[in-house]
């Protein structure tokens, strides 16, 4: 069996090397790929250099939180991936991710499953994995994107709180529009209520993980069912948050496929109620507890805020100790 592990990078490079030469390490028959945000800083020169097997894809996509543009990523990644490499399993990974466990041990749990793919996955109009009304709010409109105002942050802040309970009381008091403001400098969206939607009872919107494990079956699967019904990227580009139910709406709902609900990555949350944007930093003091979770991969690692916690994975996974 070979797998395929697809970096999506951003920023911090000497981890992003970091990764790659532990994966390589862990894996010397793998396939590595990296797919880098263009908007960032250029991958260095010679970053790479030395670890065999490692692909960079060409013409990547630039990205925004909750934008649609982080399916594409994913879609240009796993086209270029299909049409150029031979591999039998693709697992997603981010550049502050990193292998807490023997990969030989991960792949061969792959391969042993009896699944075709481990993704999580549920209901997104269930309240029990969301906060009241996410579902709704995210995949019952059609979002455009508003006029940035290159002032508001002179905007007093009680004028701030003012209008946030006005956009609050107009999205509860009528079904139709719902004014949504994004974090990380998105820019805020009108919401108009959808009149028909790509999915019925035998196909449920799914939230889930960005984070995908799919046998090349599986994937090959996807990209049929997105030939078959170019509706549902029409509609999904019009959503929020598109990369947490993307795949795993297709994937969930495709009897075809071998589904087992689980993202098998550790990740630590900023709170318990886990709905946060983006994991937390793992610390040097989670490591030994993350070690014994029997998941391959742990994230969020960031060797900027604690770089002790990495080494500290290195040494039990019998890793040479970075310079």
């Amino acid at each position: 069996m070979r797998a395929l592990y697809l970096v999506f990078s951003h920023d911090h490079q000497e981890q992003l090397a970091r990764l790659v030469r532990a994966v390589r390490r862990l894996s010397p028959g793998s396939l590595i790929a990296v797919h880098h945000d263009p908007q960032k800083e250029p991958l260095g020169s010679g970053l790479l250099e030395g670890v065999g097997n490692v692909h960079v894809i060409p013409d990547p996509v630039a990205g925004q939180w909750g934008d649609f543009s982080l399916v594409e990523q994913y879609l240009h990644s796993f086209r270029w991936c299909l049409q150029n490499l031979d591999f039998d399993w693709v697992v997603t990974l981010t550049g502050l991710s990193y292998p807490v466990m023997h990969l030989e041990k991960f792949e061969a749990s792959l391969q042993e499953s009896g699944f075709d793919a481990f993704v999580y996955h549920f209901d997104a109009f269930d309240p029990g994995h969301w906060p009241k009304g996410t579902g709704v709010t995210r995949y019952l409109f059609a979002y455009f994107r508003l006029p940035r105002n290159p002032y508001y942050y002179k905007v007093p802040a009680r004028l701030k709180t003012a209008l946030s309970r006005l956009r609050r009381a107009f999205n509860e008091g009528q079904p139709w529009f719902r004014i949504v403001p994004m974090p990380r400098g998105a820019r805020t969206r009108l919401g108009v209520r959808r009149l028909s939607m790509p999915f019925n009872r035998d196909f449920v919107i799914c939230g889930g993980r960005q984070m995908l494990n799919m046998s090349r079956p599986a994937l090959e699967r996807v990209f049929s069912y997105l030939d078959e019904h170019p509706r549902y990227i029409a509609y999904a580009k019009r959503t929020l948050i598109p990369d947490e139910s993307f795949f795993t709406s297709i994937v969930a709902n495709d009897p075809g496929i071998r589904v087992c609900n689980e993202v098998r990555r550790y990740i630590k949350w900023p709170s318990a109620t886990s709905h946060a944007a983006s994991g937390a930093v793992i610390s040097r003091d989670e490591v030994d507890d993350i070690l014994k979770s029997g998941q391959p991969f742990a994230l969020k690692f960031d060797s900027r805020v604690d770089a002790l916690a990495l080494d500290k994975v290195d040494a039990f996974l019998g890793l040479p100790p970075e310079a």
